[in-house]
């Protein structure tokens, strides 16, 4: 289950809904990180571990949000969907968020073993099966609404709302030469090639990377005896907004995610955020990424196993500050004409008005 401090749940719609108006409870995980309220009620329940976390954090957040009274429930996790067919003979209303795509993300996952898969990928499309008997269907993007009944389904893309403080950044040019990545940080999302990058001769003398997000113990063990380690910061897991305000120092922003079926045809909300923050983006040569990253002339696409690739990317905008602010200057302009949260968030409170008419 996610946490209560989740950028897509928390602050983005559940924010949104208080805004246009509905009282609205968030029933989540507790977070390692402190974050905003906005105005949305909070009820934290302990962070277990995988299969406790099935067996009693699910069935206990479902029964608090029953004692809630609410009219609409909002379920955000593949482990709560067999709440779905319980809500719905309540005569409850019911709603699914899809974040991912969830057959294609569970072959994926390193720890899954291959005899097992088969059996993974089948229970994927029960849980599929099982939301569709949701009131409706929230999805994050239109390779996931492909899963779903299009009569039901709502695209909600996790694109970042603008702020203030990005408006008034430092230009690209004045910030601190520093290469950045926020996220959860695992070899999957290039954590060693990041980290391999800055022993690269290429990697621009002077610069540093920093790694923002949460990371397994023994995957940061490793990364910090690295030869890589001396040019890397790592910050560990920071509050969601103090994560964004880090990009307005930053001059490259860095999503290598790895080339799997998982991330392929994935829309990192990362780089959106970097958008926002006029910070170009050093990112996976991926079919999707180019229509946006190449078409619109913010970045450069890599071959993302490569650390020396990433490490002459790096060193492109080192060496040209002019294409540097060009493409500071067409990020943030994408962010502001297409890629913010506006008008998802107008989608989903339409979403709600609907089906509070039910």
């Amino acid at each position: 289950m996610h946490p209560w401090t989740d950028n897509r749940i928390h602050y983005r719609e559940c924010a949104s809904l208080v805004g246009a108006g509905f009282d609205v409870t968030l029933v989540a995980v507790e977070s390692v990180v402190d974050g905003l309220r906005d105005q949305v009620e909070v009820i934290e329940i302990p962070r277990l571990p995988r299969v406790k976390r099935l067996l009693l954090s699910s069935p206990r957040a479902i029964w608090i949000a029953l004692r809630t009274g609410a009219d609409i429930f909002h379920l955000h996790d593949p482990e709560l969907v067999w709440a779905v067919p319980l809500l719905r003979a309540l005569r409850k209303k019911v709603i699914y968020d899809a974040h991912e795509d969830l057959p294609v993300q569970v072959v994926s996952k390193p720890y899954v073993n291959a005899l097992a898969r088969p059996f993974i990928v089948a229970a994927a499309h029960v849980v599929i099966a099982t939301a569709c008997l949701s009131s409706h269907i929230v999805v994050a993007t239109d390779v996931i609404a492909k899963r779903f009944p299009s009569r039901k389904t709502s695209l909600v893309r996790n694109y970042p709302p603008l702020r203030v403080e990005e408006s008034v950044a430092p230009e690209v040019t004045d910030r601190m030469k520093a290469v950045v990545y926020v996220g959860g940080i695992s070899s999957g999302r290039g954590a060693e090639v990041m980290v391999a990058a800055a022993t690269e001769p290429t990697f621009p003398e002077g610069w540093r990377l920093t790694l923002a997000g949460a990371i397994p113990a023994q995957l940061q063990a490793e990364l910090e005896v690295h030869q890589g380690a001396e040019h890397t910061d790592f910050l560990g897991q920071i509050p969601p907004l103090e994560a964004r305000d880090l990009l307005l120092n930053a001059r490259v922003g860095l999503v290598v995610l790895q080339d799997t079926p998982a991330y392929r045809d994935s829309l990192p909300t990362k780089m959106f955020e970097y958008f926002a923050a006029g910070v170009p983006v050093v990112a996976s040569d991926f079919p999707l990424w180019r229509d946006i990253v190449t078409q619109h002339e913010c970045g450069i696409l890599v071959d993302p196993s490569s650390p020396a690739k990433i490490a002459e990317a790096i060193r492109r905008y080192a060496d040209d500050p002019q294409l540097l602010a060009c493409h500071s200057r067409n990020a943030r302009r994408l962010a502001i004409e297409q890629l913010n949260w506006a008008s998802e968030a107008q989608v989903l409170r339409d979403t709600y008005s609907r089906i509070a008419q039910l």
